[in-house]
């Protein structure tokens, strides 16, 4: 009887099996899997991390603008009579609140299966649930720069819709100098408290200021700073207002074209704020995931939703968009 099986076995037809499986005397090898699951994803958000959230004001970011006190006068000792001026303050532009969400489903049988194969990969339910928050941040990252509600009455505006066209800086000039001629124009003004805090732009900009300070006999600084719950290393970039940090953010994404451009903007980020409404009173900015009903009450569907818009106070008085040309040539800052 014995005999017999394994004869069996040894002449089983390989029809019969998976591609993914070896025969061997006294052995049936089945390709197996690392329960390990690499995770690539790009999990971070510069500004979202670093922008004030605020509750908005309702379904819009209502609120009003001062851009000036009334005028005082020289006078002389005796005679102090004067013209009264007033301060000017005047309603902003209200942006619209908007709506990121993702969806999830799990059918019973699938949950089932995986775990009948003893739930190989962990809790990959759970994981999945919070990666819907990983989705809508990475939405909401991605409209922060390229949202533009005339394109796309669903999204909010991002930076380069709120700061419109800017400046280009061409192929044949130094990108140092056009930042900082940029910032010495910003905060030259004796009407306005103007003070850049950061610069967001790609990091192949960045590559192109180190190469402008390295051919000019300097080099860029790097310090460490709190983004989020992480501590990173960031570029660190002398201007006329003290160092600011420059952050490469992969979501600030190249515009294709001849040449390929790299939006670069210069923010004053205490005046830039994510407004928003909280998803049934669940407290924080952050994105809030519910379980739904469904049709069959043994399958589940989860929904991770956010509501809000960017607020950019202040508008070009206070920050700026330049627009990088690529360069194969490296152009010397000092000429």
């Amino acid at each position: 009887m014995l005999t017999r099986n394994f004869q069996a076995a040894a002449s089983y037809s390989l029809d019969n099996l998976s591609a993914a499986v070896t025969l061997a005397n006294g052995a049936i090898l089945v390709d197996d899997y690392d329960d390990v699951v690499f995770d690539e994803v790009l999990r971070k958000y510069p500004l979202w991390d670093r922008i004030d959230k605020r509750l908005a004001p309702g379904e819009n970011t209502n609120g009003f603008d001062q851009t000036a006190v009334g005028s005082a006068r020289s006078a002389p000792v005796r005679n102090l009579s004067y013209s009264a001026t007033s301060s000017s303050r005047a309603a902003r532009t209200a942006r619209a609140i908007k709506a990121i969400v993702a969806n999830l489903e799990f059918t019973i049988f699938d949950r089932s299966v995986y775990q009948q194969q003893g739930r190989r990969f962990g809790d990959i339910e759970q994981k999945d649930i919070n990666d819907l928050i990983t989705s809508v941040l990475r939405r909401w990252q991605t409209l922060a720069y390229d949202g533009d509600i005339t394109s796309d009455s669903d999204e909010f505006d991002g930076l380069k819709a709120l700061l419109g066209a800017g400046t280009t800086v061409l192929a044949t000039a130094s990108v140092l100098k056009a930042i900082q001629d940029e910032i010495v124009s910003l905060t030259n003004s004796t009407a306005r408290d103007v003070m850049p805090t950061a610069i967001y732009t790609n990091a192949q900009v960045v590559l192109f200021l180190e190469q402008e300070l390295l051919k000019a006999g300097n080099k860029l600084v790097y310090a460490p700073i709190q983004i989020g719950s992480s501590v990173f290393q960031v570029a660190q970039l002398a201007t006329p207002v003290g160092f600011l940090p420059l952050f490469a953010d992969p979501y600030n994404s190249v515009i294709t074209g001849t040449p390929n451009t790299y939006p670069t903007y210069i923010v004053s980020e205490d005046k830039l704020s994510w407004q928003y409404v909280e998803v049934l009173g669940q407290g924080g900015a952050e994105p809030k995931t519910f379980e739904l009903s469904m049709a069959t009450d043994l399958d589940t569907r989860f929904a991770t939703i956010q509501f809000g818009a960017l607020e950019l106070l202040g508008g070009t008085n206070h920050h700026s968009r330049l627009n990088v040309e690529h360069r194969s040539t490296v152009v010397d800052p000092t000429a």
